[in-house]
């Protein structure tokens, strides 16, 4: 049963009237992390005019936010609701009703209510995305375009109870991508969109669904070059019942009207006499199948193409024509002011004589020579927007009324107008260019209602007394914004952009302060204020790098600082400013020390590289015996490095010795760990494989590991939140993903309740800073041209975690099947297993069972249940737990329970197992040639075992055997036939159980005894990756040419391998002869 839409409330006539409702509305409930404010808007999408009679009040997008934003009062209302970054929008005509719309991964369409800012309707997972949406002019009906091919055009009824549209068809790929779509204002069941090189005509019904025509625009309709003609950009309805226009991106105006020999208004006469001698009866819009909207329900009509017409033969006009035209101009001063809605639409029978929508190229005006970027109609009047910026309106008949091209605000992209009730009396306006008129002809004054103005250049415009004033609402980002930085004690933020402009904010009153333009062509890609705040430090994508005053951001510097070669990426100054230094986009750290008795400011000390990829964390600290001031840096290549301030000097930067801090994943970002957590000092970073890790920061001993949150992508960033309360014991870090923003409560435990993250910029957040105060963080999102500004409110987080349970209740969680399932079960048997192993298995005397097991015992423990260290990380977890109360007892942990057991467990395993297609790629990279029947990466069995002891953890020759029988089980399969064998023969047969080609199947199946379904994907993998090697490998029967050299260097390279492979393999059978004489003994000892 359908629903009407609802009634609006009477519309404020002062903004005082909104304002509670935004109030309760922004603060209804309590969240995390809850955005405040957003600096800067997307300036691709239209700007729409909220404003009624005298209200202010616009609509714009910041990335997947949409913002309510009442510029008289300088206020924001924030509509929230979208995953991905908001692709189009639309308003009612009543601006009651606000449509958008997005496109990705769970993309949705929402409408809202203006005036509370509540969601009114909702549909989820809509196919392909939208890119296009519209409302008709009752705003009972909803138009939308979707965004990705093949496009998809439907119809809603946004205000019945069904989630499926009325109608929707699929169209045609040659049409391009359709960005463009309009209803009749007077029809709501007639349709116009169009993309650069096509136009499209809808007329739809309950009936007979939705019609399409696809009249020809090319070069031959108006013999004219494509360049002349140019490509597509809107199209709008006229007040014409048949007429259409579009405007191009040379200026010129396509008018189309119905495709029809007959007097057109002897038609329009006809219909009209249908319309009134039918009684109207609304008729239900629910789709009557229930069938789910697929591409193959998608009901579609065969597309009608017109016919051409030249200039030439349009010019000649007959008398029947001409009586036409007298009769379109008395139509055209007919003033519609309550647009009167048809509800039908011809019969079949007339439908296939003519359709109104049938339409063809009329003719093709230029009323201009810039390319038209906007095409609105408001009453009587058609009005432009072009590339230079100039307003252009015209009558209906397209002919030039009034112009404005003092606004310099750059290309237009939107241009939207103040709605108007009907008992509302405009102020009078004095023109004064009608105070000395030369001409004699009598004109009407010109007269429009207000209306808002959106540019390029991320400027938004309000235009008040018909043109004759401008004020500018906001001047934002037009580029991406990569850096920004907090005022270390007061309420303020900067930001940059790629132009090289950067804006100062007072981000608790909401106003700009000051703006500085450094350039055009050098990108700002990193800020930093120092500690006092005197000046903030200018990192720019060439390397360049100067200091600016704080307050007018103009540069003090003589000339800047140019010693780097590429691109600033982190910019930090010591805890007294002593110091500043720099890394770069090429590995290395730039260093320049403070000059107190001279001009210069600061003097470059030296630069070094330390790193051979890229660096991801710069920072200072102080050592702990005398508190001087050290520089580290940590980089992808796992390399920790430290820099010896007090032994530099000037062109020589000292360098202390490096330390290895990861095996296998790579550092994201790190930072030194509160001191008032622990006794210790301890530096905190964060890795590619989700985990925590705490560092001592004199002996680099890693001194424990932590899970970390896991929202879909690995932690690129951290910082620790300043204390909202200094009597308080809580700390926080705050940290980035790649498109999400989080809090994570310390001390670092693994408990999955201490942590939560929120979506801040769907495509990518470039930077986080924090308020001086803890309160605030601030977010730029790059390519979106975005700062968010979001409250932190810690007391919810702390909330969320006494919800989640005490002691180990959040760790059983994280185990398959909880504290009752298999893996909780087989914890507790191999706990006490490996106590009677400890004690040896083979006594017989009365044992003493306890809760906890020696230390020696956890990576037994660790393999049986599926997870398995390298040597590195079982270093790693015995010291954690060894040394985990040694600074408060002086002694070493021997022991440990199962309680410990279980969170060690946690928090060292891999975040998401084990992942086949690692596996994949790293055998893929060993191999040294592939199957030829299906493309598998193999090597034989002797290179194999080469490359395992060569390059792999050291592994001596015993410990190699001794793995290779135990993963063939042959300790427990083989024991009685060992018996039989000598050594020779014993070794000879561990060996003929590998094959002499290993495939990836054979390793993951026959070796690491994978389950089914991993070797299944990695076999789908290959499959789906696989080439022609016909350039890499010789056709068969044909032998591939080598040069004489080129031979003797691979025989060479063979016989070295060779020889390594003999003596390998040498070894390897002496080592296998003790293993199985060492489990034949044990076997007959049993």
């Amino acid at each position: 049963m359908s629903i009407s839409p609802p009634e609006a409330p009477p519309y404020p006539t002062t903004p005082e009237d909104n304002h509670e409702n935004d109030e309760t509305s922004t603060s209804a409930y309590a969240e995390i992390l809850s955005f405040q404010w957003c600096f800067g808007f997307n300036k691709d999408l239209p700007v729409l005019n909220l404003s009624i009679n005298n209200t202010k009040k616009i609509f714009f997008v910041a990335a997947q936010i949409g913002v309510l934003y009442d510029f008289a009062y300088n206020r924001q209302q924030l509509l929230i609701g979208h995953r991905n970054n908001i692709t189009c929008c639309c308003i009612s005509n009543d601006k009651r009703w606000l449509c958008t719309a997005d496109s990705g991964r769970d993309c949705t369409i929402i409408i809202w209510d203006t005036i509370t800012g509540l969601p009114n309707q909702t549909y989820f997972d809509v196919i392909n995305g939208t890119g296009a949406v519209a409302f008709s002019s009752d705003a009972k009906y909803l138009a939308t375009l979707s965004q990705q091919a093949p496009q998809i055009m439907s119809i809603w009824d946004w205000t019945a109870e069904s989630d499926k549209p009325i109608c929707a068809l699929e169209l045609k790929s040659e049409y391009s991508n359709q960005h463009y779509v309009q209803f009749n204002p007077r029809q709501s069941t007639q349709l116009v969109s169009n993309s650069t090189t096509q136009v499209i005509f809808y007329e739809w019904s309950h009936e007979n669904g939705l019609n399409y025509y696809d009249p020809e625009l090319t070069e031959r309709t108006f013999n004219t070059s494509r360049e002349k003609l140019g490509y597509l950009t809107q199209s709008v309805f006229l007040l014409h019942p048949t007429r259409v226009i579009t405007g191009t991106t040379t200026g010129k105006l396509v008018l189309w009207d119905c495709k029809t020999n007959g007097n057109i208004f002897e038609i329009n006469k006809k219909q009209s006499n249908i319309v009134e001698q039918s009684d109207f009866t609304p008729q239900l819009t629910k789709i009557t199948d229930n069938r789910e909207l697929t591409r193959d329900t998608l009901k579609s009509s065969t597309s009608t193409r017109s016919g051409t017409l030249s200039s030439r033969k349009s010019s000649a006009k007959t008398n029947e024509q001409i009586d036409q035209d007298d009769e379109e101009k008395n139509y055209k001063q007919i003033r519609f002011n309550e647009p009167q809605q048809q509800t039908n639409i011809p019969n079949n029978e007339e439908r296939s004589e003519f359709s109104y929508m049938n339409k063809r190229a009329l003719k093709l005006c230029e009323p201009q020579r810039k390319p038209i970027t906007v095409l609105v109609t408001t009453n009587d009047l058609v009005v432009t927007g072009d590339s230079d910026g100039v307003i252009r309106f015209f009558d209906q008949e397209l002919k030039l009324r009034m112009w404005f091209e003092h606004f310099r605000i750059g290309p237009i992209e939107s241009i939207s107008f103040t709605y108007t009730t009907s008992d509302y009396s405009p102020p009078h306006i004095t023109n004064p260019t009608h105070k000395h008129n030369e001409t004699t002809l009598i004109q009407s004054p010109f007269f429009s209602y207000d209306f808002i103005l959106s540019s390029s250049h991320a400027v938004i415009a309000h235009i008040t007394h018909s043109g004759q004033q401008i004020s500018i609402v906001k001047r934002d980002s037009s580029t991406a914004i990569y850096a920004l930085d907090t005022h270390p004690f007061e309420h303020k933020v900067c930001f940059a952009n790629a132009s090289g402009r950067l804006q100062l904010w007072d981000y608790e009153q909401k106003m700009i302060i000051t703006s500085a333009q450094h350039g055009h062509d050098n990108a700002i890609t990193q800020l930093r204020y120092n500690h006092n705040a005197n000046f903030i430090a200018v990192g720019y994508s060439n390397g360049q790098l100067t200091l600016c005053d704080a307050l007018s951001l103009e540069s003090i510097l003589k000339a800047p600082f140019q010693y780097a070669k590429t691109a600033i990426l982190f910019i930090e100054f010591s805890q007294t400013s002593t110091y500043l230094a720099t890394a770069e986009d090429d590995y290395t750290v730039s260093v320049y020390r403070q000059n107190l008795d001279s001009d210069d400011i600061y003097t470059f000390l030296g630069r070094y590289r330390a790193h051979y990829k890229p660096i991801r964390a710069l920072f200072f600290g102080l050592t702990p015996d005398d508190n001087q001031p050290i520089l580290i840096t940590i980089g992808t290549d796992r390399i920790l490095a430290e820099y010896d301030l007090n032994e530099s000097e000037i062109d020589h930067l000292a360098l202390k010795p490096s330390t290895r801090i990861e095996q296998i994943a790579e550092p994201m970002s790190a930072c030194y760990y509160p001191a008032s957590l622990t006794k210790e000092s301890f530096l905190v970073t964060v890795n590619n494989e989700y985990k925590y890790k705490l560092y001592n920061s004199g002996t680099k001993m890693c001194r424990k590991t932590i899970l970390g949150p896991t929202f879909g992508s690995p932690i690129r960033k951290i910082g620790i939140l300043p204390k909202l309360d200094e009597n308080s014991n809580e700390e926080y870090i705050y940290f980035m993903t790649t498109d999400k923003l989080g809090l994570q409560r310390l001390p670092l435990t693994g408990n999955p309740y201490d942590q939560m993250a929120i979506i801040a910029h769907p495509n990518r957040v470039s930077d986080i800073r924090s308020s001086y105060d803890g309160q605030y963080l601030f977010t730029s999102g790059g390519l979106d041209n975005v700062v968010h500004m979001l409250r932190v409110n810690p007391e919810v987080l702390q909330a969320q975690a006494q919800l989640g349970g005490k002691d180990l209740i959040p760790f059983y969680k994280l185990l398959e099947g909880g504290r009752e399932g298999e893996i909780f079960r087989e914890m507790q048997e191999l706990f006490y297993y490996s106590q009677l192993r400890h004690q040896d298995i083979n006594r017989f005397d009365r044992r003493e069972v306890t809760a906890k097991i020696p230390l020696s015992e956890i990576p037994f423990v660790m393999r049986a249940l599926g997870y398995y260290p390298t040597e590195q990380e079982i270093e790693d977890m015995l010291n954690e737990v060894k040394f985990s109360t040694y600074v408060d007892t002086k002694t070493y942990v021997e022991h440990i329970d199962l309680n410990d057991f279980i969170k060690l467990y946690i928090n060292h395993r891999p975040a998401f197992g084990l992942n086949p297609s690692d596996l994949y790629h790293a055998f893929n990279n060993l191999c040294n040639q592939y199957d030829s029947e299906d493309g598998q990466p193999q090597m034989n069995r002797e290179n194999l075992l080469y490359l395992l002891q060569q390059y792999g953890e050291h592994m001596n020759d015993y410990e190699m055997a001794d793995c290779l029988s135990n993963l063939l089980n042959i300790n427990n399969e083989s024991t009685e036939m060992f018996d039989t064998m000598n050594a020779e023969d014993a070794c000879q047969f561990i060996e003929n159980q590998l094959p002499e080609q290993v495939t990836i199947q054979t390793f993951m199946e026959d070796l690491l005894k994978m389950p089914s379904q991993y070797v299944d994907q990695v076999m789908y993998s290959i499959k789906a990756k696989q080439k022609p090697r016909s350039s890499l490998i010789a056709p068969k029967g044909q032998k591939t040419q080598f040069s004489a050299e080129q031979q003797n260097q691979h025989q060479q390279q063979q016989q070295q391998q060779q020889q390594q492979q003999q003596q390998q393999q040498q070894r390897l059978r002496s080592a296998m002869t003790s293993t199985t004489r060492s489990t034949t003994s044990a076997s007959n000892d049993s």
